[in-house]
């Protein structure tokens, strides 16, 4: 802490401690109270003038034991103690205990020396009675949910067991060590069937996104009998609505499974659930007669089920769909499962119905095929709407090649503009002329390498720094000069889209710009090198000579050219990073396009 004397403690501290919803004081090295703030006076039940100026002893008599070696240790070590639990100090009118936390911090004079300790005090009274109403009413709870013949737990959010009633516990002859602190579905009752476990863990899933799961499942008991469960699971919110615990519960329905009645009720589920059904079920024979049809398929095909059950499906389908049942009648013969399939078939008023078609083979008690089910649902709709969303791809498939095309051969007028404007300039001029148009040349590139791309939207790096190799040495006349210029990609195919690939493709060409005007002033040969290579999901280029350097102190700003201007706002554009690494031996600089390589994006 700062050093104060205690001049500035009695300025300061009134002024900034009354507000503090915590209780302060300050002591000095002999324990005597020296500041007080109106919470901590109330805390101890005493006015400020009846401690201010008192040893500790004086005014908390009570708590000087416990509270006294704490303040000497602060004061013979220099170092604060902090939240320490303070029960029982102070007597209450009503007879009852204060519960506080309690922080000492130390006060260092000009002579390093610990003058003064600073207490911040708490009052946690109410939280001690909160926590101690709590505990007695969980305990309550647990002593009614044991007494309930019925399955009820609590479960953690990611689905461990908290806690259980004792019915489930006894019915297994287990005990709650054998499953609490476990995952809900490794527990005894479900360890024995995956596709429980499984059904218990989506319905977790869904109950953590706030919805009430609710089915009959088996349940392992003692000895490995099974009973069956009327199971529910709901999550358990506070008072601000957040999911805080999730509640499995469950009811014995074991003798409901094992009646008729139960039977019956399913079977009129299952029929009740084909009547309302939007897709169209019909089931078949072996011999490919129809069998049942419900509603939807009435809908769908026009015949009604006196018109259709009976009768062969082939007059359905068309008649070079024919064999297509043949197959499908040998594969369902064979118990092969048949993945779902689009085809057509022919309505009672003779029109095409295109349609998509699942089918499962129905089979008797004992296992045995006897037939096919078939669910299909119109998509007669969606097949027009995907001819005219691919015909719509098309068209703007054709228009972006038009307009890549025209941007481009726009780019090459502008170019040639300027190469006719040069021959009639001064060298400064023409050489300015000639640096605008390598720029102009390098987008042109771009929209070429679009417009000759199946893909519009991205352009192969590599495809793009050959064809600037090239555009630059018959641009700036590199052979002439004697500079080689070489390309080493590692870049394995990889792609950058429009927004990247234009500015990114700008700076390179203006680093080998720079490169051939200013790395070679002091000799008649050299070497430009372009490295590419994939770094961290990122993509390294480095533009590389080993001519003269950079000036001493040289900054990428406008002082120094229009190219150190141009080239980190180009790669600013892509929100890249340039590096720039110059000595004697030449100049490197590096860019680097972050995010450039995706899952997938690798050219084939």
């Amino acid at each position: 802490m700062h050093s104060l004397t205690e001049q500035e403690i009695h300025q300061i501290f009134p002024l900034l401690m009354e507000v503090m919803p915590l209780g302060i004081a300050v002591l000095d090295r002999n324990l005597y109270l020296r500041y007080i703030n109106s919470r901590h006076a109330e805390l101890n039940h005493l006015t400020v003038d009846e401690q201010i100026g008192k040893h500790l002893r004086e005014f908390l008599p009570h708590a000087a034991d416990v509270i006294e070696p704490k303040l000497q240790f602060v004061i013979s070590n220099g170092r604060p103690l902090i939240n320490q639990e303070i029960r029982g100090s102070i007597p209450r009118s009503d007879g009852s205990y204060l519960y506080r936390l309690a922080s000492y911090y130390p006060v260092i004079s000009n002579q390093q020396q610990v003058s003064h300790v600073v207490a911040v005090i708490q009052d946690s009274t109410i939280d001690q009675f909160q926590h101690q109403i709590y505990n007695e009413t969980q305990q309550r709870l647990l002593r009614v949910l044991d007494n309930l013949f019925a399955f009820v737990a609590v479960l953690d959010l990611d689905g461990t067991l908290i806690n259980a009633n004792r019915a489930p516990l006894d019915a297994a002859g287990i005990t709650s060590a054998d499953v609490i602190g476990k995952k809900f579905w490794d527990c005894y009752w479900w360890s024995y069937s995956t596709e429980i476990q499984q059904q218990l863990k989506s319905a977790i899933a869904d109950c953590l996104e706030g919805k009430t799961s609710r089915f009959d499942v088996p349940v392992r008991m003692l000895a490995g009998e099974l009973m069956w469960i009327d199971f529910m699971l709901a999550p358990l919110r506070n008072a601000r609505g957040e999911i805080t615990h999730l509640i499995p519960s469950g009811m014995d329905i074991t003798k409901r499974h094992q009646s008729d009645a139960a039977l019956h009720q399913s079977e009129e589920r299952w029929r009740s659930v084909i009547e309302s059904s939007d897709d169209a079920i019909i089931t078949k024979s072996l011999t490919s007669i129809v069998t049942s049809w419900n509603p939807a398929a009435e809908r769908l095909l026009g015949y009604t089920s006196e018109e259709i059950i009976g009768k062969s499906i082939t007059i359905l389908f068309p008649q070079e769909k024919i064999s297509e049942e043949k197959q499908l009648i040998r594969r369902i013969a064979a118990g092969e499962q048949i993945a779902p399939f689009e085809t057509e078939r022919i309505h009672r008023s003779g029109r095409i119905v295109h349609v998509s078609v699942t089918i499962s083979p129905l089979r008797d008690r004992l296992g045995k095929v006897i037939g096919a089910c078939k669910l299909a649902r119109d998509i007669s709709q969606q097949k027009q709407q995907m001819q005219m969303l691919e015909h719509a791809v098309e068209e703007k498939t054709a228009l972006l090649h038009e307009v890549h095309h025209r941007v481009k051969n726009n780019l090459q007028i502008v170019s040639s503009l300027l190469n006719l404007q040069a021959r009639k300039a001064t060298k400064e001029v023409a050489d300015a002329l000639s640096e605008s148009q390598g720029r102009i040349k390098a987008m042109a590139l771009v929209h070429q390498l679009l417009y000759e791309s199946s893909d519009m939207s991205e352009v192969v790096l590599s495809d793009f720094l050959k064809n600037l190799t090239s555009l630059s040495v018959s641009m700036y006349g590199i052979d002439k000069k004697g500079i080689q210029l070489r390309l080493e990609d590692d870049s394995q195919g990889v792609s950058l889209d429009v927004q990247r690939m234009i500015p990114c493709g700008l700076a390179v060409n203006e680093l080998i710009m720079n490169a051939v005007k200013h790395a070679f002033t002091d000799r008649s040969s050299g070497l430009i090198i372009i490295r590419v290579a994939l770094l961290n999901r990122s993509i390294q280029i480095q533009v590389k000579d080993d001519g003269c350097g950079l000036p001493a102190g040289f900054q990428w700003k406008a002082s120094y050219g229009l190219g150190s201007q141009l080239i980190p706002m180009f790669v600013h554009q892509f929100h890249g990073e340039l590096i720039t690494d110059t000595d004697q031996s030449g100049t490197c600089v590096t860019i680097i396009v972050p995010g450039g390589i995706q899952e997938g994006q690798y050219a084939s």
